[in-house]
């Protein structure tokens, strides 16, 4: 039998190897999840919603498919929270804010789509800055559960604005996260729960269903607790998807370093102002990339990056919100 301290923190491969063995039932990896959604995770503020019916009755058709001999891959019968800015077919999607507390969307978001299809249980709609910082926010209690928690220290942020799949994660409530980035909002919060966030390049993963803050910048992306396990949820989400006509008709690229190698690039400053504890962990990794290919050390053109995107962004923000503030 799989302990639940065991089951809370596993891989999705050793989820997946006990699910197959026979140790543990996608059932009871679901009730286990919302079980500690409902405690530790609301602890955090990290949760919005618990999707309980359909999470058990997508944990029953998973268990009877595998039952069957039919595997749908490595996300079969593994749990997983969306942020709740992604439309689930007759939940509430809130966009983190209390005036659309009862909103609710017909149809799922496409990434909804394709994890239900790669055989994953969704556990819970997972909190987030308000409208993803799309009216701004200066204080992290702009979300409509509160302050997104730290999963390690409840005293400091999760991070915005997809804190709660970062909190949720790393407080093994889910092995795995929908999050969404516009400016950081994937990789602040992994990196402030120290777990991994894939901030995938434009075009790569369907935005449809999802609440548009920039059109330009918006990304959609797998939050885990390991690189490993991002790439497993990213292989679901990825593809051509004719509801967001950005997207690619390929899959992620997946070259051979061995055969290829890699090329690598590090900024000439980019070790300026970083804790000691981070500029260690970021040299290892340095090191693990070494062994992969080729390094070299590069200085970014001199541009008005910040600006230009700050722009792009308040500008796409407004016209995506139009309706909603003309109301």
């Amino acid at each position: 039998m799989v302990s639940h301290q065991e089951s809370h923190f596993a891989s999705v491969a050793q989820l997946g190897a006990w699910l197959r063995q026979g140790q543990i039932t996608a059932v009871e990896l679901a009730t286990r999840s919302l079980e500690r959604l409902d405690s530790v995770g609301r602890d955090l503020n990290a949760v919005v919603t618990l999707t309980r019916e359909r999470a058990l009755a997508e944990a029953e058709q998973a268990d009877a498919e595998l039952t069957a001999g039919r595997d749908r891959g490595a996300l079969h019968g593994i749990p997983y929270g969306a942020k709740d800015l992604l439309a689930v077919s007759r939940y509430p999607t809130t966009w983190g804010a209390a005036p659309l507390r009862d909103q609710v969307f017909r149809d799922d978001a496409a990434v909804i789509t394709f994890m239900h299809a790669a055989g994953a249980v969704l556990t819970a709609k997972l909190a987030m800055v308000e409208f993803a910082g799309g009216f701004g926010y200066d204080q992290p209690n702009a979300a409509l559960t509160g302050p997104g928690l730290n999963a390690w220290d409840t005293g400091r942020w999760a991070g915005g604005s997809s804190s709660g799949s970062g909190a949720a994660v790393a407080a093994g409530c889910v092995p795995l996260a929908i999050g969404t980035e516009t400016w950081g909002s994937i990789h602040v919060p992994a990196a402030f729960n120290g777990i991994t966030g894939f901030r995938p390049t434009f075009g790569l993963v369907s935005r449809s269903g999802a609440m548009a803050l920039s059109w330009s910048m918006d990304k959609i992306g797998p939050m885990a607790r390991s690189a490993a396990d991002c790439e497993s949820m990213l292989l679901a989400l990825a593809g051509r998807d004719p509801g967001d006509l950005a997207t690619l008709g390929r899959p992620p690229f997946h070259p051979d370093p061995r055969r290829n190698g890699f090329r690598f690039a590090t900024l000439a400053d980019g070790e300026e102002g970083v804790e000691p504890d981070v500029l260690a962990r970021y040299r290892d990794a340095v090191d693990v990339f070494a062994d992969l290919g080729t390094i070299e050390e590069i200085s970014l053109p001199d541009l008005p990056y910040n600006a230009a995107a700050s722009t792009v962004i308040a500008a796409e923000a407004a016209a995506a919100f139009e309706e909603f503030l003309e109301a």
